[in-house]
């Protein structure tokens, strides 16, 4: 990693697994990771459509990969053509966001990325850094 990272103990390996302090304090937990192919199931077709296609089914995606009770955060889509990839975290926190009778917060951030080579604690700490939790977290109750 270079430079100072601004999410304290990012990646660091817990009894819950990869680990990470936010900003603001709040530690959060990877529960499940997926990566796939961003053109699943697309064999041909104009780019342009297949993109808009892609971006527009984020959601259901998210939905049907992860159930439960989560917030969703998806990232703009870079310009240009389409990253190969769709990275989805699964993030947990032990403190709920507003009610305090449940049992943790969550959240299923995505993005689309060309990057398969640097290393998965570093790609998630990269990309929590600006995360609302607050604003965009879900509570949950076990």
């Amino acid at each position: 990693m270079r430079g100072e990272s601004t999410v304290a103990h990012a990646g660091r390996r817990s009894a819950h697994g990869l680990e990470y302090r936010l900003p603001g304090g709040r530690t959060v937990q990877v529960e499940e990771f997926c990566f796939r192919v961003s053109t699943l199931g697309f064999l041909a077709g104009r780019e342009e459509r297949i993109r808009e296609k892609i971006v527009e089914e984020i959601p259901k995606l998210l939905r049907a990969q992860f159930w439960g009770n989560y917030g969703l955060v998806i990232k703009p889509v870079p310009e240009g053509p389409l990253p190969a990839y769709v990275l989805m975290p699964a993030l947990a926190s032990d403190q709920p966001v507003s009610d305090p009778s449940a049992d943790r917060s969550r959240i299923v951030l995505c993005w689309l990325s060309n990057d398969v080579e640097t290393p998965l604690p570093q790609l998630i700490e990269q990309e929590i850094r600006d995360v609302q939790w607050e604003r965009c977290a879900v509570d949950s109750w076990s």
